[in-house]
């Protein structure tokens, strides 16, 4: 059975979390934050670039998982009218996206991070070159739109439309320089199978177990073995069965952390997640102005990445407590039902088990 935790919307009323669903996307989080930190930290002195190669195969459990789970509600209100709809989903993540593309483009600007031409001249065109700013928020934005806009359709079609749009990119058929682009064009079928395959990531987290997790682990860890021996390479038609067997991992592995060891806390980050998405690349930005000097190893390396990780998380929480009261910087400045807007003060609150929950 799934592990449920009790938590209080910001009116008071309990609601029920599932903590599988938070333990898989804190366990996300926390590896977008890993290959950011691993990507960064090029100009470092302790850098060595295979552990950056040693993480590539996660590239099918990461954004996968991240997006699938941010589809899984959707389905809910997908028929709310699209007034509704502008309101608590596509506004909020628009307003955000905006807010925090200046806020990373500004403070770039003092701690630069990964790329020495991220200058004030990128914000202007921020909508169409999304990689400068928090695009995993306009992605959704976007997905959002357009799955509401497939509603109509057959599911047949919408996902043959899904497939026309994400796999000649994700098999590396069209090419795609942007990468923010490439990421939100690959994954629309993913986030498409999260809002109407969420019985199915269910019932791979109800029957998690270890002899499931070796089955399918393992065989996500041949697949990525066969394809890294042959030279055929994750961006071949095999990103396909990977990302299906690196999800199911991720899925099964976050269930059974969540069942046995609750006490690593993956479903608190998981509940907070957008704090943590929108803060840390400035935090890192600031942490990697410093170069210990250490001389650069498989050791150090693997060591170095580790130990940023957790500083930039241990500083992006520090930082979201000194900042979480200053209003419309994680939520935005109207009310509504969304997890992304602020309290309606009269009726019930919407449960807050969507994307990012209300921080």
């Amino acid at each position: 059975m799934p592990v449920r935790t009790h938590q209080t919307t910001a009116t008071g009323t309990p609601t029920m979390r599932v903590a599988w669903i938070d333990t898989v996307k804190g366990a996300a989080i926390l590896l977008v934050v890993l290959m950011h930190v691993a990507t960064a930290a090029v100009d470092q002195s302790w850098y060595d670039p295979r552990v950056l190669d040693a993480m590539s195969p996660l590239r099918t459990v990461r954004m996968p998982l991240f997006f699938a789970m941010a589809g899984y509600f959707f389905l809910r209100r997908i028929d709310r009218p699209w007034p509704w709809q502008v309101q608590n989903r596509l506004g909020p993540f628009l307003w955000l996206f905006l807010l925090w593309s200046a806020m990373w483009t500004l403070s770039a600007q003092v701690f630069p991070w990964n790329d020495a031409d991220y200058t004030l001249m990128h914000l202007i065109g921020v909508p169409l070159d999304p990689s400068y700013g928090p695009w995993f928020i306009y992605a959704l934005a976007i997905y959002y739109a357009v799955v509401k806009l497939m509603r109509p359709l057959p599911l047949w079609l919408q996902f043959s439309i899904g497939a026309v749009v994400s796999l000649p990119v994700a098999f590396d058929w069209v090419t795609v320089e942007n990468f923010a682009w490439e990421r939100t064009l690959t994954h629309l079928v993913v986030f498409q199978f999260g809002v109407y395959g969420h019985r199915i990531i269910a019932a791979v987290a109800e029957r998690a177990s270890v002899l499931s997790l070796l089955v399918t682990g393992g065989s996500w860890a041949a697949g990525i073995a066969g394809v890294t021996v042959t030279g055929i390479g994750l961006s071949s038609v095999c990103w396909l069965p990977l990302t299906a067997l690196g999800m199911s991992t991720g899925i099964i592995t976050a269930t059974l952390i969540a069942r046995h060891m609750p006490w690593l806390h993956l479903d608190w980050f998981g509940r907070n997640t957008l704090p943590v998405y929108l803060l840390h690349l400035p935090v890192l930005g600031v942490l990697l102005a410093y170069d210990p000097g250490l001389t650069s190893s498989p050791v150090t390396a693997t060591a170095g990445t580790l130990v940023l990780t957790v500083l930039t998380v241990g500083g992006t929480l520090a930082v979201w407590r000194i900042l979480r009261p200053v209003p419309g910087l994680f939520i935005a400045p109207w009310p509504g039902e969304g997890a992304n807007t602020l309290p309606v003060r009269t009726g019930p609150r919407a449960t807050v088990t969507e994307v990012f929950p209300r921080t």
